[in-house]
């Protein structure tokens, strides 16, 4: 049924673009007494009533199609769907903590391992596990990517369903455009042979003063974690404990090369110059943009000129334990621990991350879900540039994260540092930077559980 649809054709068929502000204007149900989490009202004489709260997808008519298409096969199931609409992710991870305090939240939610709120939703008892549900229906989870399924797993348990997920900031974003007018041959998109040293003789013979800069890094989380990766280290450690950049001197030498290009030679845009690294792309005033797979597709979209700008990537050399540098990045679809209705729950997570519920979360609610084989496979047929984000999917590294759930804190530290040690106008020397960054980092993750 979804092969080949447009976003208007999977509307027209599903019926769901009529139903959007009905649905969204729902009255949310009353929260119960003594402030436990009860999700919907449990079953009545009319069926069982779920609700679904989340932020992803409203205003698209995904989730009102995955509601319809549930409801033809479940007509004893009514779900109410209420859009989280905050300003920002964390501030509706914030209402969904709210909501569960007071008694109010829904059935269906979704508490992101790659926003850090995975583990501490476990910990509060908010979201519960789904492993009996899923032994009795035998359930075949060779369906997802293993990497997202990994995601979905705590302490042994797994306590939710892939939804969004990619591998991370793993590519060198390249518009091929001025490789070719530099006689530079791109790499190829697939292989992970071109050397970190390459990369920055790229960056600093396509600068051009004034006119471009050579690169532009990703002065973040996911940028500076796959950047230690590369050399073979990492930024965080497994348990989430410790900030690694002073214990180890490959991430030294990771973060040295960064250092190089953008205070000692000057060929990278700070945030003021470029606050947004994708449109300056597009325009032909950066060659190369660290980011991801995602960013790849988007540049290729988003072309309205050939003669500025070409789509192509590179990704990044293989590291001595054989993986890819990567951090695979990954949401999930979770059960409130405290509905009266696990097994319809469930079976909807099940709906909505089915092949037809993955493809529709990519067509049509504008989603980055490269989680199972058959999406991905799907979505080369229409875009083969697809096939360039399927290695590092396949053999990328997942993410790690601050084992007290600090991960605004912690995300926002790494930024602050890294706009502090790559600030060329302002330059400080680079053992200063590093001890400073190490600090301002490990002071959150010293900080007491959120």
């Amino acid at each position: 049924m979804m092969k080949y649809l447009s976003r208007r054709q999977f509307l027209q068929i599903s019926g769901a673009a009529a139903t959007v502000g009905l649905l969204a204007a729902c009255v949310p149900a009353a929260a119960p007494e003594g402030g436990a989490a009860t999700g919907g009202e449990g079953a009545t004489s009319a069926g069982i009533n779920l609700i679904w709260d989340t932020f992803r997808g409203p205003g698209t008519g995904w989730n009102e199609e995955r509601i319809d298409t549930f409801k033809a096969d479940h007509p004893d199931v009514s779900i109410e769907f209420r859009p989280l609409t905050g300003s920002s992710q964390q501030d509706n991870y914030g209402k969904m903590y709210a909501m569960y305090a007071a008694g109010d939240l829904g059935d269906i939610v979704a508490f992101d391992p790659s926003h850090f709120h995975f583990w501490r939703a476990i910990h509060a008892s908010i979201i519960g596990p789904l492993d009996d549900l899923v032994a009795a229906d035998s359930l075949d989870l060779s369906q997802w990517y293993e990497q997202f399924v990994n995601l979905q797993y705590y302490q042994g348990k797994l306590y939710g369903l892939p939804s969004w997920g990619w591998a991370g900031h793993d590519t060198m974003v390249i518009n091929k455009k001025h490789f070719d007018d530099a006689g530079i041959e791109v790499p190829d998109p697939v292989g992970h042979e071109t050397s970190m040293e390459t990369y920055g003789e790229w960056a600093r013979s396509l600068f051009s003063a004034g006119e471009r800069y050579g690169m532009a890094f990703s002065n973040s989380e996911p940028g500076v974690v796959v950047l230690t990766r590369i050399w073979n280290a990492d930024f965080l450690n497994e348990d989430g404990t410790q900030c690694m950049i002073l214990d180890d001197e490959n991430a030294q030498q990771a973060l040295r090369w960064v250092y190089d290009l953008g205070v000692t030679d000057k060929v990278l845009p700070s945030p003021a110059d470029v606050q947004d690294a994708a449109a300056a792309q597009l325009e032909g005033r950066v060659s190369m943009n660290w980011a991801g797979s995602l960013n790849v597709r988007n540049l290729k979209r988003d072309i309205k000129d050939a003669n500025v700008a070409e789509a192509w990537q590179g990704l990044f050399p293989t590291r001595e334990d054989g993986k890819f540098p990567s951090q695979i990045r990954g949401g999930t679809w979770n059960m409130n621990a405290a509905t009266a209705n696990p097994q319809a729950v469930y079976d909807f997570l099940k709906h909505i991350t089915s092949y037809d519920g993955t493809i529709g979360f990519n067509l049509v609610a504008g989603q980055g879900a490269l989680v199972r084989p058959d999406v991905l496979d799907e979505l080369t047929n229409q875009d083969p540039v697809h096939e360039w984000f399927k290695t590092n999917l396949e053999n990328g590294i997942p993410a790690h994260a601050p084992a007290n759930s600090r991960g605004r804190e912690y995300t926002d530290a790494i930024t602050q540092q890294l706009q502090i040690l790559l600030d060329a106008s302002q330059p400080i020397p680079f053992e200063e930077g590093l001890e400073q960054f190490h600090k301002a980092v490990q002071d959150v993750l010293d900080m007491d559980p959120a």
